[in-house]
This record gives C-alpha cells, structure tokens and sequence, in this order.
C-alpha cells in the first residue's frame, strides 16, 4: 500500500534520545504521542498518535492507532539509487553532493494510517519529520513518495507553510520525450497517491513547462483541500486565458504505475493519443 516515507541521511551515524525526539513531536502535533517498541540497540521506535484512534472495522470493540516508524538501518547509502529523485530535485542543486556524501539513513513513515484523512496524514507524519530534522540535524532527506532530494535547512525553512506545501510533501516531476519529429513533454505530480488521492499529468508541446508546472502544483492542492472531486469529462482551467482543459483517469505515462487524472489541454498543445 502506498504511504508517506521519507529517508534521512547522515554523514555519520547520528545518535539521539527517543523522549526527547518524542516530546518534540507531540509539542509540534498535540497527537497523545506514546513510544512503542524502543530499541536502544538499533535505534528503532514507533511513535503511536493516541488522540487519533479510529474504529477497527474487523474488530468493533478494538481501535486503530496511526503510528509514525523511526527505522534506524546500518546499509551504507548508494548514491546510484537515488538517480532519479536527483533529477527530479528542483529546490536542491546540490542534492547529488548531498546523497554521495551520505554514509547512513533513518527511514520515516506512516503506519496504519490509510483510514485517516488526507490532511491529518500529512499533518502527522511531518509533524515527527520536523522534529527528527531539528534534533539529528541530516546531510539530506529524501522523500520516497514524491521522488525529491531536500536540503534539512531548506525543509526546515519551509516547516512556516501548511504541511503539504513543506518541501517533500508534494512533488511536479517534469520528462523531456523530444525527437526528430516531436518536442513533447510529459509533467506529473507525485505525493497524491500515497495519501489516498489522484496524482496528475500533462502531455504536451509548445506550452511553457513553468506555466504547465504551477497549474498541476494548484490544481494537487485542489485535490488535497477538496477530495477527489475531479472527475473524467470535467474541465480545469488551462495556461492559456479562457482555456479549459478536459480530464480523463488514464494509465501513467511515467513510472509508477498508476491510474492518473489526465488534463489534457487541447489542440494545438495535446501530445500523444487520448
């Protein structure tokens, strides 16, 4: 199943107190914050969000938890897996530098949350991101679900905005398929799925891919604050003044695999075969 997770990488193995880690995440996030699980030898933890139980559906005197993992790992980071999130790492143009410098990583990701609604989920997980950054103080963080690279100074910078604008939480990808005959374009959004909502892509020509890039940036915080509202044959406003733009699910065109929210723009700017 699809979730949030994020890795930070140290350029030495960080050490850290989990009360402390913990305690700093429920300031940040006010969720009845219980550790479970510690394991001084590894320096693993779940952190349970008790203000956030829900009914268990199989179970109807039981409850789930929301947690958040901590998975601490002695696997010495390889620069070469993380090639595309380099590419596709906009706001960090030192992210290669970052990544090849690494030497170890603590995983970050949201257990049992997929009944939670959206916003929550963001809201939890880089609620105990923040806190992990402030205190062990990475060489990077890269973002697993939306394919980036980020600076911590940078995150940190970006902790004053809503948490799906933070970097990290939600990503514009953007793909040259150009040849002899076409200069086409393909730009998607990746973070919306992992969240239990519709990512979306373009494929186009001739469109400037800055204008194309803030218009799936918008219309993803549409979907976010609103839900999966748009539907096949519904309309979004285009680049263009007065355009609409039709929308259809279709296959991806980039991996993942996914079935996507298409927008497609229209003659004279359409690629490919809707």
């Amino acid at each position: 199943m699809p979730m949030q997770m994020a890795e930070l990488h140290y350029t030495t193995p960080p050490s850290y107190d989990v009360d402390a880690l913990a305690a700093r995440a429920q300031e940040l996030l006010d969720s009845g914050i219980e550790t479970l699980q510690p394991d001084s030898e590894s320096g693993s933890f779940l952190l349970a969000h008790k203000n956030h139980s829900i009914p268990d559906l199989a179970n109807p005197a039981g409850v789930i938890t929301p947690q958040t993992a901590i998975l601490a790992s002695d696997k010495v980071t390889d620069p070469s897996a993380y090639a595309a999130s380099i590419q596709q790492s906009w706001a960090c143009n030192d992210a290669a530098a970052r990544i090849e410098s690494s030497k170890s990583a603590i995983m970050i990701t949201e257990m049992m949350a997929s009944d939670l609604a959206p916003k929550e989920r963001v809201r939890l997980f880089h609620g105990v991101l923040q806190a992990f950054v402030e205190i062990t103080q990475p060489n990077a963080i890269a973002f697993m679900h939306s394919q980036q690279i980020a600076s911590p100074i940078a995150y940190l910078e970006s902790c004053s905005k809503d948490p799906i604008q933070r970097l990290g939480a939600l990503n514009v990808r953007f793909f040259s398929i150009s040849n002899s005959q076409s200069n086409d374009m393909v730009m998607d959004t990746r973070g919306l799925e992992e969240i239990g909502l519709h990512d979306l892509q373009v494929h186009f020509h001739d469109l400037d891919p800055n204008d194309v890039s803030q218009l799936l940036f918008n219309t993803a915080l549409y979907v976010f604050e609103n839900g999966n509202v748009i539907d096949s044959g519904q309309t979004v406003a285009g680049t263009i003044p007065d355009s609409q733009w039709g929308c259809q699910f279709e296959d991806a065109l980039v991996e993942p695999k996914r079935s996507i929210l298409d927008l497609n723009p229209g003659a004279p700017y359409a690629a490919g075969v809707r």
